[in-house]
């Protein structure tokens, strides 16, 4: 888990957002939600929603992490400075959550095929397949399949993406044009904590 993913999993527990604390601790271990906690409880919980606010918008207004700026503010606020380290690091995530980033840079470590969709997420996984896809198989190197959200709205929104191994892949025919079904096994469901993607005019792309 990157900073990005760190910082927007400390939001959500500065929200309190259950379902989302949910979803992304569901694939963690025991160890590093302790980790988490404890960069929450010594960092951002000491800021009330309005001292965060305030602090997130003056970042987003002006596009820039100014340490020496938020470390003012915090003394404003009279936070003790043992949690500065843990607040910093959160901004710091917070920051390079505005920057713009290509779809295929979502996670860096995967290989396999990517396909971008507008397609709710519950339903792929009730179905337990993404389609129908313009692809070619034998392009496919690593029999994983990484399905990217395009939606601006809703509970999974641009930045959340699907991992799952392909289990198989069926062919299906519109009209004449062939195209294929990708289901999969094992979907987990990423939060990358970067919504500003850049989405390619192929919704299919090969990472091998």
């Amino acid at each position: 888990m990157n900073k990005i993913q760190k910082s927007s999993l400390l939001f959500q527990l500065h929200k309190k957002n259950e379902q989302e604390i949910s979803n992304v601790f569901n694939g963690l271990s025991e160890e590093y939600i302790s980790t988490l906690n404890h960069m929450y409880n010594n960092g951002i919980k000491h800021l009330n929603a309005n001292q965060l606010k305030n602090i997130l918008n003056q970042i987003d207004e002006n596009l820039q992490y100014n340490q020496n700026d938020i470390k003012s503010r915090l003394n404003f606020y009279e936070i003790s400075e043992q949690y500065f380290e843990n607040i910093m690091s959160f901004f710091e995530g917070y920051k390079l959550s505005l920057e713009p980033i290509c779809v295929e840079d979502l996670d860096e470590g995967f290989r396999g095929v990517q396909v971008a969709t507008r397609d709710d997420f519950n339903k792929i996984l009730a179905d337990g397949y993404s389609g129908d896809w313009v692809l070619s198989p034998e392009n496919i190197e690593i029999r994983k399949v990484q399905i990217a959200s395009m939606n601006e709205t809703g509970n999974y929104p641009r930045g959340y993406f699907i991992n799952a191994d392909i289990k198989k892949i069926e062919k299906v025919y519109r009209g004449t044009q062939l195209r294929h079904r990708i289901f999969i096994e094992n979907p987990k469901i990423v939060n990358s904590g970067n919504n500003n993607i850049k989405f390619n005019n192929n919704p299919v792309r090969y990472i091998n």
